[in-house]
Protein backbone atom coordinates (compact mmCIF):
# COMPACT_ATOMS: atom_id res chain seq x y z
CA UNK A 1 0.00 0.00 0.00
CA UNK A 2 2.84 2.38 0.80
CA UNK A 3 4.38 1.49 -2.56
CA UNK A 4 1.06 2.25 -4.26
CA UNK A 5 0.94 5.70 -2.63
CA UNK A 6 4.53 6.46 -3.62
CA UNK A 7 3.83 5.37 -7.17
CA UNK A 8 0.82 7.69 -7.43
CA UNK A 9 2.81 10.63 -6.07
CA UNK A 10 5.96 10.07 -8.09
CA UNK A 11 4.30 9.12 -11.39
CA UNK A 12 2.52 12.45 -11.77
CA UNK A 13 -0.96 11.10 -11.04
CA UNK A 14 -3.67 13.65 -10.30
CA UNK A 15 -3.17 14.54 -6.60
CA UNK A 16 -6.90 14.03 -6.09
CA UNK A 17 -6.20 10.34 -6.72
CA UNK A 18 -3.45 9.93 -4.13
CA UNK A 19 -5.96 9.02 -1.43
CA UNK A 20 -7.04 6.08 -3.61
CA UNK A 21 -4.10 4.20 -2.11
CA UNK A 22 -5.59 3.90 1.38
CA UNK A 23 -9.26 4.16 0.44
CA UNK A 24 -8.98 1.15 -1.84
CA UNK A 25 -7.13 -0.72 0.91
CA UNK A 26 -10.02 0.03 3.28
CA UNK A 27 -12.38 -1.68 0.85
CA UNK A 28 -10.24 -4.80 1.15
CA UNK A 29 -10.24 -4.81 4.95
CA UNK A 30 -7.89 -1.94 5.69
CA UNK A 31 -4.22 -1.82 6.61
CA UNK A 32 -2.04 -0.27 9.30
CA UNK A 33 -2.09 3.24 7.85
CA UNK A 34 0.00 4.61 10.69
CA UNK A 35 2.97 2.98 8.97
CA UNK A 36 2.33 5.11 5.88
CA UNK A 37 1.98 8.21 8.04
CA UNK A 38 5.22 7.53 9.88
CA UNK A 39 7.30 6.63 6.84
CA UNK A 40 6.09 9.36 4.51
CA UNK A 41 5.37 12.25 6.88
CA UNK A 42 6.77 11.95 10.40
CA UNK A 43 10.12 10.26 9.80
CA UNK A 44 10.83 12.49 6.80
CA UNK A 45 10.26 15.63 8.86
CA UNK A 46 7.28 16.73 6.76
CA UNK A 47 4.82 16.62 9.68
CA UNK A 48 3.32 20.05 10.39
CA UNK A 49 2.11 18.99 13.83
CA UNK A 50 -1.59 19.69 13.24
CA UNK A 51 -2.50 16.66 15.44
CA UNK A 52 -5.37 15.60 13.17
CA UNK A 53 -4.11 12.01 13.09
CA UNK A 54 -3.91 11.91 16.89
CA UNK A 55 -7.38 13.28 17.51
CA UNK A 56 -9.10 11.12 14.87
CA UNK A 57 -7.71 7.76 15.99
CA UNK A 58 -10.41 5.69 17.75
CA UNK A 59 -7.89 3.61 19.72
CA UNK A 60 -5.09 6.08 20.59
CA UNK A 61 -2.37 4.47 18.52
CA UNK A 62 -0.35 7.70 18.57
CA UNK A 63 0.62 10.11 21.28
CA UNK A 64 1.57 13.73 20.60
CA UNK A 65 5.13 14.57 21.62
CA UNK A 66 7.42 17.44 20.62
CA UNK A 67 5.00 18.72 17.97
CA UNK A 68 4.44 15.42 16.19
CA UNK A 69 2.67 12.07 16.59
CA UNK A 70 4.62 9.21 18.13
CA UNK A 71 3.57 5.65 17.29
CA UNK A 72 3.29 4.26 20.83
CA UNK A 73 0.67 1.54 20.49
CA UNK A 74 0.78 0.09 16.93
CA UNK A 75 -0.69 -3.19 18.15
CA UNK A 76 -3.95 -1.34 18.93
CA UNK A 77 -4.52 -0.28 15.31
CA UNK A 78 -7.94 -1.33 13.96
CA UNK A 79 -7.03 -0.68 10.29
CA UNK A 80 -9.54 2.15 9.86
CA UNK A 81 -7.00 4.30 7.87
CA UNK A 82 -8.41 7.51 9.35
CA UNK A 83 -4.95 8.79 10.34
CA UNK A 84 -3.92 8.84 6.68
CA UNK A 85 -7.28 10.19 5.58
CA UNK A 86 -7.02 13.36 7.69
CA UNK A 87 -3.36 14.28 7.10
CA UNK A 88 -3.22 17.55 5.11
CA UNK A 89 0.37 16.84 4.04
CA UNK A 90 -0.28 13.43 2.45
CA UNK A 91 -2.76 14.89 -0.04
CA UNK A 92 -4.72 18.01 -1.00
CA UNK A 93 -8.32 18.47 0.11
CA UNK A 94 -11.08 16.58 -1.69
CA UNK A 95 -12.76 18.60 -4.41
CA UNK A 96 -16.12 18.51 -2.63
CA UNK A 97 -14.84 20.21 0.53
CA UNK A 98 -16.33 23.57 -0.42
CA UNK A 99 -19.78 22.00 -0.67
CA UNK A 100 -19.54 20.99 2.98
CA UNK A 101 -18.29 24.45 3.99
CA UNK A 102 -21.39 26.23 2.65
CA UNK A 103 -19.52 29.22 1.25
CA UNK A 104 -20.93 32.72 1.60
CA UNK A 105 -21.74 34.24 -1.82
CA UNK A 106 -20.16 35.58 -3.93
CA UNK A 107 -17.33 33.23 -2.83
CA UNK A 108 -14.65 35.30 -4.52
CA UNK A 109 -11.27 33.57 -4.86
CA UNK A 110 -8.42 35.97 -5.50
CA UNK A 111 -5.69 33.44 -4.77
CA UNK A 112 -6.15 33.03 -1.01
CA UNK A 113 -9.33 30.98 -0.84
CA UNK A 114 -12.98 31.86 -1.49
CA UNK A 115 -14.68 34.43 0.70
CA UNK A 116 -17.92 36.39 0.74
CA UNK A 117 -16.70 39.72 2.08
CA UNK A 118 -14.09 41.32 4.28
CA UNK A 119 -14.04 44.01 6.97
CA UNK A 120 -11.86 45.34 9.74
CA UNK A 121 -13.45 44.33 13.03
CA UNK A 122 -12.79 44.51 16.75
CA UNK A 123 -14.41 44.11 20.15
CA UNK A 124 -16.45 47.06 21.41
CA UNK A 125 -15.00 46.52 24.91
CA UNK A 126 -11.87 48.73 25.22
CA UNK A 127 -10.45 46.48 27.93
CA UNK A 128 -10.59 43.51 25.59
CA UNK A 129 -9.00 45.54 22.80
CA UNK A 130 -6.11 46.38 25.11
CA UNK A 131 -5.81 42.86 26.53
CA UNK A 132 -6.24 40.73 23.42
CA UNK A 133 -4.45 40.78 20.08
CA UNK A 134 -5.24 43.27 17.30
CA UNK A 135 -8.64 44.37 18.55
CA UNK A 136 -9.86 41.28 20.37
CA UNK A 137 -12.23 40.17 17.61
CA UNK A 138 -11.67 36.44 18.07
CA UNK A 139 -12.13 36.63 21.85
CA UNK A 140 -15.32 38.66 21.37
CA UNK A 141 -16.78 36.17 18.88
CA UNK A 142 -16.05 33.20 21.12
CA UNK A 143 -17.37 34.81 24.31
CA UNK A 144 -20.46 36.07 22.49
CA UNK A 145 -21.10 32.53 21.27
CA UNK A 146 -20.69 31.11 24.77
CA UNK A 147 -22.94 33.66 26.44
CA UNK A 148 -25.71 33.42 23.84
CA UNK A 149 -25.58 29.58 23.94
CA UNK A 150 -24.54 29.37 20.31
CA UNK A 151 -21.42 27.63 21.64
CA UNK A 152 -20.75 25.43 24.64
CA UNK A 153 -16.98 25.57 24.38
CA UNK A 154 -14.02 26.59 22.27
CA UNK A 155 -10.74 24.92 21.36
CA UNK A 156 -8.04 27.55 21.87
CA UNK A 157 -4.35 28.01 22.43
CA UNK A 158 -3.26 29.09 25.91
CA UNK A 159 0.19 29.43 27.49
CA UNK A 160 2.17 27.67 30.17
CA UNK A 161 2.07 29.65 33.42
CA UNK A 162 5.85 29.60 33.81
CA UNK A 163 6.55 30.73 30.23
CA UNK A 164 3.96 32.90 28.54
CA UNK A 165 5.30 32.33 25.04
CA UNK A 166 5.11 28.54 25.07
CA UNK A 167 1.69 27.38 23.99
CA UNK A 168 -0.64 24.68 25.22
CA UNK A 169 -4.14 23.62 24.19
CA UNK A 170 -7.27 24.40 26.17
CA UNK A 171 -11.00 23.72 25.99
CA UNK A 172 -12.50 27.03 27.17
CA UNK A 173 -16.08 27.13 28.41
CA UNK A 174 -16.17 30.48 30.25
CA UNK A 175 -15.47 34.16 29.59
CA UNK A 176 -12.57 34.04 32.04
CA UNK A 177 -10.92 31.10 30.29
CA UNK A 178 -11.20 32.78 26.88
CA UNK A 179 -9.76 36.07 28.12
CA UNK A 180 -7.01 34.20 29.95
CA UNK A 181 -5.94 32.68 26.65
CA UNK A 182 -6.21 35.95 24.68
CA UNK A 183 -3.28 37.21 22.64
CA UNK A 184 -1.05 35.58 20.05
CA UNK A 185 1.95 33.36 20.54
CA UNK A 186 4.42 32.80 17.75
CA UNK A 187 5.59 29.42 18.92
CA UNK A 188 3.47 26.45 17.89
CA UNK A 189 0.54 25.41 20.06
CA UNK A 190 -1.32 22.17 19.22
CA UNK A 191 -4.74 23.72 19.89
CA UNK A 192 -6.71 20.89 18.33
CA UNK A 193 -5.62 18.36 20.94
CA UNK A 194 -8.42 19.93 23.01
CA UNK A 195 -10.89 18.32 20.62
CA UNK A 196 -10.35 15.12 22.59
CA UNK A 197 -11.44 16.91 25.76
CA UNK A 198 -14.55 18.25 24.03
CA UNK A 199 -15.50 14.79 22.82
CA UNK A 200 -14.76 13.08 26.12
CA UNK A 201 -16.82 15.63 28.07
CA UNK A 202 -19.47 15.86 25.33
CA UNK A 203 -19.12 19.63 25.07
CA UNK A 204 -20.95 20.81 21.96
CA UNK A 205 -21.37 22.77 19.85
CA UNK A 206 -17.82 24.08 19.85
CA UNK A 207 -15.66 26.60 18.03
CA UNK A 208 -12.12 25.80 16.93
CA UNK A 209 -9.53 28.56 16.74
CA UNK A 210 -6.27 27.63 15.06
CA UNK A 211 -3.64 28.37 12.47
CA UNK A 212 -4.15 27.23 8.85
CA UNK A 213 -2.61 23.76 9.13
CA UNK A 214 -4.87 23.02 12.10
CA UNK A 215 -7.90 24.35 10.22
CA UNK A 216 -7.10 22.05 7.32
CA UNK A 217 -6.72 19.07 9.66
CA UNK A 218 -10.13 19.77 11.19
CA UNK A 219 -11.77 20.13 7.79
CA UNK A 220 -10.22 16.87 6.58
CA UNK A 221 -11.66 15.20 9.67
CA UNK A 222 -15.11 16.66 9.03
CA UNK A 223 -15.05 15.87 5.31
CA UNK A 224 -13.65 12.36 5.61
CA UNK A 225 -15.01 9.85 3.12
CA UNK A 226 -14.74 7.26 5.89
CA UNK A 227 -17.91 7.83 7.96
CA UNK A 228 -16.80 6.47 11.32
CA UNK A 229 -18.04 7.89 14.62
CA UNK A 230 -15.13 10.25 15.29
CA UNK A 231 -15.41 11.93 11.90
CA UNK A 232 -19.17 12.17 12.36
CA UNK A 233 -18.74 13.81 15.79
CA UNK A 234 -16.47 16.51 14.39
CA UNK A 235 -18.81 17.15 11.50
CA UNK A 236 -21.88 17.40 13.73
CA UNK A 237 -20.46 19.30 16.70
CA UNK A 238 -17.92 21.82 15.39
CA UNK A 239 -20.09 24.86 14.70
CA UNK A 240 -17.45 27.49 13.92
CA UNK A 241 -13.84 27.41 12.73
CA UNK A 242 -11.80 30.61 13.06
CA UNK A 243 -8.48 30.58 11.23
CA UNK A 244 -5.57 32.79 12.26
CA UNK A 245 -3.37 34.21 9.50
CA UNK A 246 0.06 32.61 9.68
CA UNK A 247 3.23 32.85 7.59
CA UNK A 248 5.17 30.58 9.92
CA UNK A 249 5.55 29.73 13.59
CA UNK A 250 8.80 29.74 15.53
CA UNK A 251 10.61 27.13 17.57
CA UNK A 252 10.41 27.14 21.35
CA UNK A 253 14.13 27.86 21.39
CA UNK A 254 13.40 31.09 19.52
CA UNK A 255 12.08 32.73 22.69
CA UNK A 256 15.48 32.48 24.38
CA UNK A 257 17.11 33.81 21.21
CA UNK A 258 14.65 36.71 21.10
CA UNK A 259 15.48 37.47 24.72
CA UNK A 260 19.15 37.68 23.73
CA UNK A 261 18.30 39.95 20.79
CA UNK A 262 16.51 42.48 23.02
CA UNK A 263 18.69 41.83 26.09
CA UNK A 264 16.04 40.61 28.54
CA UNK A 265 15.27 37.38 30.33
CA UNK A 266 12.82 35.32 28.22
CA UNK A 267 10.44 35.07 31.19
CA UNK A 268 9.86 38.82 30.95
CA UNK A 269 8.37 38.57 27.45
CA UNK A 270 4.64 39.09 27.88
CA UNK A 271 3.48 39.46 24.28
CA UNK A 272 4.93 39.29 20.78
CA UNK A 273 3.46 40.94 17.71
CA UNK A 274 4.92 40.99 14.22
CA UNK A 275 4.36 44.17 12.23
CA UNK A 276 7.23 44.17 9.75
CA UNK A 277 9.43 43.91 12.82
CA UNK A 278 9.15 41.97 16.07
CA UNK A 279 7.32 44.07 18.65
CA UNK A 280 7.80 42.75 22.18
CA UNK A 281 5.85 43.86 25.24
CA UNK A 282 7.57 43.06 28.52
CA UNK A 283 5.86 42.19 31.78
CA UNK A 284 6.28 45.77 33.03
CA UNK A 285 4.65 47.24 29.92
CA UNK A 286 7.89 48.31 28.21
CA UNK A 287 7.97 47.86 24.44
CA UNK A 288 11.09 46.70 22.63
CA UNK A 289 11.61 45.78 19.00
CA UNK A 290 13.85 43.36 17.15
CA UNK A 291 14.73 42.60 13.55
CA UNK A 292 12.22 40.28 11.90
CA UNK A 293 14.88 39.18 9.43
CA UNK A 294 17.07 37.96 12.29
CA UNK A 295 14.18 36.37 14.14
CA UNK A 296 13.13 34.44 11.03
CA UNK A 297 16.31 32.41 11.37
CA UNK A 298 14.43 30.57 14.12
CA UNK A 299 11.31 29.82 12.09
CA UNK A 300 9.91 26.33 12.55
CA UNK A 301 11.23 24.16 9.65
CA UNK A 302 7.97 22.17 9.44
CA UNK A 303 6.13 25.29 8.29
CA UNK A 304 7.58 24.82 4.79
CA UNK A 305 4.99 22.09 4.26
CA UNK A 306 2.01 24.41 4.73
CA UNK A 307 0.93 26.45 1.69
CA UNK A 308 -1.91 28.27 3.42
CA UNK A 309 -1.37 31.76 4.87
CA UNK A 310 -5.01 32.83 4.97
CA UNK A 311 -6.72 29.82 6.63
CA UNK A 312 -8.58 29.24 3.38
CA UNK A 313 -10.91 26.59 4.74
CA UNK A 314 -12.01 28.45 7.89
CA UNK A 315 -15.43 30.00 8.43
CA UNK A 316 -13.70 33.26 9.34
CA UNK A 317 -10.07 34.18 8.68
CA UNK A 318 -8.64 36.75 11.04
CA UNK A 319 -5.35 38.54 11.58
CA UNK A 320 -3.79 41.82 12.59
CA UNK A 321 -2.72 43.25 9.30
CA UNK A 322 -3.40 46.73 7.99
CA UNK A 323 -4.51 48.76 11.01
CA UNK A 324 -3.46 48.73 14.67
CA UNK A 325 -6.09 47.48 17.13
CA UNK A 326 -8.28 46.13 14.33
CA UNK A 327 -8.50 42.64 12.86
CA UNK A 328 -8.61 42.10 9.11
CA UNK A 329 -11.53 39.70 8.84
CA UNK A 330 -12.57 37.59 5.86
CA UNK A 331 -15.96 35.92 6.12
CA UNK A 332 -15.81 32.74 4.06
CA UNK A 333 -18.93 30.75 4.96
CA UNK A 334 -22.51 31.18 6.06
CA UNK A 335 -21.55 29.99 9.54
CA UNK A 336 -18.89 32.68 9.69
CA UNK A 337 -21.36 35.32 8.55
CA UNK A 338 -23.89 34.34 11.22
CA UNK A 339 -21.28 34.46 13.98
CA UNK A 340 -19.92 37.87 12.98
CA UNK A 341 -23.23 39.52 12.13
CA UNK A 342 -25.00 38.45 15.32
CA UNK A 343 -22.06 39.76 17.37
CA UNK A 344 -22.29 43.08 15.49
CA UNK A 345 -26.08 43.25 15.87
CA UNK A 346 -25.79 42.58 19.61
CA UNK A 347 -23.19 45.32 20.04
CA UNK A 348 -20.24 43.06 20.90
CA UNK A 349 -18.25 43.80 17.72
CA UNK A 350 -17.83 46.86 15.53
CA UNK A 351 -16.61 46.89 11.95
CA UNK A 352 -15.36 49.25 9.29
CA UNK A 353 -14.69 48.83 5.55
CA UNK A 354 -11.44 47.42 4.26
CA UNK A 355 -11.27 50.49 2.06
CA UNK A 356 -10.40 52.53 5.16
CA UNK A 357 -6.89 51.09 4.86
CA UNK A 358 -6.28 49.39 1.48
CA UNK A 359 -2.79 48.42 2.58
CA UNK A 360 -4.28 45.57 4.61
CA UNK A 361 -5.54 43.59 1.65
CA UNK A 362 -2.42 44.46 -0.32
CA UNK A 363 -0.28 42.88 2.40
CA UNK A 364 -2.68 39.94 2.76
CA UNK A 365 -2.43 39.21 -0.96
CA UNK A 366 1.36 39.53 -0.93
CA UNK A 367 1.84 37.25 2.08
CA UNK A 368 -0.63 34.65 0.81
CA UNK A 369 1.10 34.56 -2.58
CA UNK A 370 4.53 34.29 -0.95
CA UNK A 371 3.38 31.24 1.02
CA UNK A 372 2.66 29.42 -2.25
CA UNK A 373 5.28 30.89 -4.55
CA UNK A 374 7.15 28.23 -6.54
CA UNK A 375 6.07 25.52 -4.10
CA UNK A 376 4.86 22.06 -5.15
CA UNK A 377 2.42 20.13 -2.98
CA UNK A 378 3.99 19.16 0.37
CA UNK A 379 4.32 15.47 -0.50
CA UNK A 380 6.56 16.50 -3.41
CA UNK A 381 8.80 18.76 -1.33
CA UNK A 382 12.24 17.69 -0.08
CA UNK A 383 12.42 15.99 3.29
CA UNK A 384 13.86 17.69 6.34
CA UNK A 385 17.15 15.70 6.11
CA UNK A 386 17.45 16.74 2.46
CA UNK A 387 16.99 20.38 3.45
CA UNK A 388 19.58 19.99 6.20
CA UNK A 389 22.03 18.69 3.60
CA UNK A 390 21.28 21.73 1.46
CA UNK A 391 21.88 23.94 4.48
CA UNK A 392 18.60 25.86 4.16
CA UNK A 393 15.87 25.28 6.73
CA UNK A 394 14.12 28.68 6.61
CA UNK A 395 10.56 27.90 5.41
CA UNK A 396 9.96 31.50 4.39
CA UNK A 397 12.73 31.66 1.81
CA UNK A 398 13.42 28.09 0.68
CA UNK A 399 11.37 28.54 -2.50
CA UNK A 400 12.02 32.26 -3.03
CA UNK A 401 15.73 32.75 -2.31
CA UNK A 402 16.94 29.29 -1.38
CA UNK A 403 17.51 25.97 -3.18
CA UNK A 404 13.88 25.75 -4.31
CA UNK A 405 13.87 29.09 -6.09
CA UNK A 406 13.79 28.99 -9.91
CA UNK A 407 17.16 29.31 -11.55
CA UNK A 408 17.91 32.81 -12.73
CA UNK A 409 17.61 33.30 -16.47
CA UNK A 410 20.77 34.83 -17.86
CA UNK A 411 20.41 37.87 -20.06
CA UNK A 412 21.80 36.87 -23.46
CA UNK A 413 21.37 40.31 -24.97
CA UNK A 414 24.70 41.33 -26.52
Amino acid sequence: MIDRYRYLVESGADPAEWSYAWRSALNRGGFQAVDLLMEEIVETGRCVGCAACVTICPVDVCEYRTERPVDRHPEACVLCVLCAEVCPVLRPADKDLHEMLDLRPPAIDEGFGPYGYGVYARSTDPDWVARAQDGGLVSALVIHGLETNALAGAVLGDVKPEQRQIGRHILATTREEVLGAAGSRYTYSPNTLALLDAMRLDVSPIAVVGVPCQVDGVRFQQNSSIPLSLANWYRDNIALVIGLLCSEAFTHESIAKLGEMIDVEPERIENINIKGKVVVRLNDGEIRTASLKRYQEFARPACLYCLDYGAENADISAGGIGMDNWTLTLVRTEAGHRALQTAIDDGWVESRPLEDEPRGMFLFDMLAASKKKNRPLPALMPTLPERETLGWLNPKTFYTKGPGAPAAIEDETP
